[in-house]
């Protein structure tokens, strides 16, 4: 790393930004994520602008980054440089990643239990519909696949006898294949996940955050930028808090930034389902500091049609820990309702999974949210916020 340039004084001169990112529960790593920032940046943007991605550097086992480059356009000399840096946790997801179908159907016990007993399916319902009705998708599926591997192998035996009940492998195969093709048991490692870190420390997980926070101080330190930005996105909203928390309160991270706002982002994030596990105390005091955080602005972005997500909801939303005058975070409304074309909107809602994934992609239209113009674009987060007015009011 090279200390050849200082940040600049105004937000207005914004030239040089470091996004650090931290993808969902996805055990595909920084080659994935980067594929897919290189093509939505190959997009016309409608915001305006031309985004470029250059090649991707991998650093260690834990940091991947690659730069990209805004401009104003093709040749115009306005232009932004970003540091795009990808926070590894993937080897930590694979090892949560249960792969054989046994494993999955004592998950998915150990899971609803842990869904019933300690978060309350009627106090996510009370949050958001959509959280609540994806929350028992995976369980409804599985139970009627069974439901429906048993009515088919009866109905055969009363045909070819004990025989018939052979008919039922094929059923329930073809299901569980469909099933994996759709995202259920995809959703169901996730909701493992959640339980496991409501419950308590996860293996690795600390000293991971530890690597990170210094990782993103000895970057500053040696090539000091104009704007931080830590982004994250569905359950990596979730690790990324503690690292936001423990920065936040470092003392060398204090003194880089004094009089610099750090920015925090959260796309689809459901911290809310942590913070309803009894045990996660630690978590819900974690999440507190961080909305109170001085120097940090935190701009929660979700989206009606996201099914994953806590939409225009309070991380901390019935918890029952005090949150309510908290400055943070700034709610906001992503309406990609807005931001397609017919014909590709008809096509998205046809898939409501894959909606989770809309904060990263590049829309058809002018909207109020475009996450390549947060990352990439001219204007500092602080003007980001502040274009899109005040936040709507959330649940509590």
């Amino acid at each position: 790393m090279t200390t050849s340039h200082s940040p600049s004084p105004s937000p207005a001169a914004l030239q040089r930004r470091r996004v650090h990112y931290f993808s969902g529960f996805d055990p595909r790593g920084p080659a994935h994520y980067h594929r897919l920032c290189r093509d939505e940046a190959a997009k016309p943007q409608p915001q305006g602008g031309v985004v470029q991605v250059d090649r991707r550097e991998k650093q260690s086992r834990l940091f991947s980054r690659w730069q990209v480059s805004w401009q104003a356009s093709a040749d115009g000399p306005e232009s932004v440089q970003t540091e795009h840096v990808f926070m590894s946790w993937d080897d930590l997801i694979r090892a949560n990643w249960s792969r054989s179908p046994w494993a999955l159907l004592r998950e998915f016990v150990q899971t609803y239990v842990g869904i019933v007993r300690d978060v309350g399916p009627r106090r996510v319902k009370q949050m958001y519909d959509n959280a609540y009705l994806t929350g028992i998708l995976p369980a409804v599926y599985l139970l009627g696949t069974l439901l429906l591997g048993v009515l088919v192998g009866l109905g055969a035996s009363l045909v070819l006898g004990a025989w018939g009940w052979l008919a039922t492998l094929p059923v329930v195969a073809g299901l569980w294949a469909y099933g994996a093709h759709k995202g259920l048991f995809w959703l169901l490692r996730i909701f493992t996940f959640i339980i496991r870190m409501g419950r308590g420390p996860l293996p690795g997980l600390a000293a991971r955050t530890r690597q990170w926070v210094d990782d993103m101080v000895q970057r500053q330190q040696e090539d000091p930028v104009d704007e931080v930005l830590l982004v994250g996105h569905s359950v990596g909203t979730l690790v990324m808090v503690d690292a936001v928390d423990q920065l936040m309160r470092d003392p060398r991270w204090q003194a880089l930034q004094q009089g610099r706002t750090t920015g925090m982002v959260t796309l689809g994030q459901c911290c809310p389902f942590v913070a309803l596990v009894p045990a996660a105390q630690t978590f819900r005091d974690t999440l507190q500091r961080v909305c109170s955080a001085p120097g940090l602005l935190w701009w929660d972005v979700s989206a009606r049609i996201d099914p994953l997500c806590f939409y225009n909801t309070h991380p901390l939303a019935r918890s029952g820990t005090a949150h309510e005058g908290l400055p943070l975070p700034v709610l906001h409304n992503a309406k990609f309702f807005q931001m397609y074309e017919s014909a590709n909107w008809a096509r998205i809602r046809a898939d409501k999974l894959q909606t989770h994934f809309l904060y990263l992609m590049t829309p058809d239209k002018v909207g109020n949210f475009h996450l390549a113009d947060v990352l990439y674009g001219p204007r500092s987060l602080p003007q980001q916020v502040a274009a899109k007015g005040l936040p709507e009011k959330g649940a509590a």
